[in-house]
């Protein structure tokens, strides 16, 4: 695996635990965020283990959905640099 496939596979992760930790600060559950987001409860899961490659559009509604600004849902640290 080269080092841009890892670290594409890091900023996923990151991704996604900022996605589950402003979820969960927000004391709502995958299936109350995929309800708020018209999203499927499995693609949350995905999204939010970095098994996935969201579109900018899937961004926009999860954090309309989270009711917080695209900014706080990349203030996450990753290691990819």
């Amino acid at each position: 695996m080269s080092t841009k496939e890892k670290n594409n596979i890091k900023l996923k992760k990151a991704f996604g635990l900022s996605i589950k930790s402003i979820r969960e600060a927000k004391g709502l559950s995958q299936l109350d965020l995929a309800s708020l987001s018209n999203l499927e409860k499995t693609s949350i899961s995905r999204i939010e283990n970095g098994r996935t490659n969201v579109t900018l559009t899937t961004i926009a509604i999860l954090s309309a959905a989270l009711d917080v600004k695209l900014s706080t849902i990349f203030d996450f640290e990753s290691s990819t640099k």
